[in-house]
């Protein structure tokens, strides 16, 4: 993995997790995938310690994939892996 960051979740003041990811592209369709490497300190309610994230281009940048599979996790796992996907795609714009 080549990139690192770190997302507070549930709270902006929660202990961070730390992610690795890398990003590949292919005719307007970015997959991302990403790993929590630390797994002595993953919070109990992250249900992944390997996830994917697909992300088609549109007019104004990329929209997450719907994917049924994702939703089979608890809440808060969904929502992490929507908050990696909103601060990698707020990275690469900067």
């Amino acid at each position: 993995m080549s990139n690192n960051i770190l997302i507070h979740y549930p709270k902006a003041n929660s202990r961070p997790v730390s992610v690795n990811y890398k990003i590949s592209n292919e005719d307007g369709l970015k997959t991302i995938t990403c790993v929590v490497p630390d797994k002595e300190n993953t919070p109990a309610w992250l249900e992944l310690q390997k996830f994917e994230l697909q992300a088609m281009k549109f007019d104004k940048g990329y929209d997450l994939v719907f994917e049924q599979r994702k939703f089979d996790r608890n809440l808060d796992t969904v929502l992490f892996m929507d908050k990696v996907f909103e601060k990698i795609m707020d990275l690469r714009q900067t």
